[in-house]
């Protein structure tokens, strides 16, 4: 999805003059229709919808393709991190989702500590 995305924005702002614009919404952890069947009612981590959507044309207005949307739960530095870690990953070829592998969660926590 991000490759994608990316490659829609770039095209996009080259084929259009930038009159047409895409961009990446990462949403955190969000109560809609969907999560409603697992769950019954809106826990208290989850953003509403509505939130979303205007923490998103916000960002949108202010020109951000990256739009990391926190919860609750998970506050946009702890997600910065995370992302931080998995870049990692790809570029030390830990294994895949290091942070959850046994071998690797103890650095992973640390990293988050610091």
């Amino acid at each position: 999805m991000k490759s994608l995305t990316e490659g829609l924005s770039h095209s996009l702002r080259e084929r259009t003059g930038r009159r047409v614009s895409a961009h990446l919404l990462v949403p955190g952890f969000t109560w809609t229709g969907m999560t409603a069947g697992r769950l019954a009612e809106k826990p208290p981590g989850a953003w509403p919808p509505e939130q979303v959507v205007a923490l998103m044309m916000d960002r949108v207005a202010a020109g951000d393709f990256y739009i990391l949307c926190p919860d609750n739960e998970t506050t946009s530095e702890q997600d910065a991190k995370r992302i931080a870690w998995a870049a990692g990953d790809l570029i030390a070829n830990f294994p895949a989702l290091s942070r959850w592998h046994a071998d690797w969660r103890d650095a992973f926590a640390e990293f988050m500590r610091n």
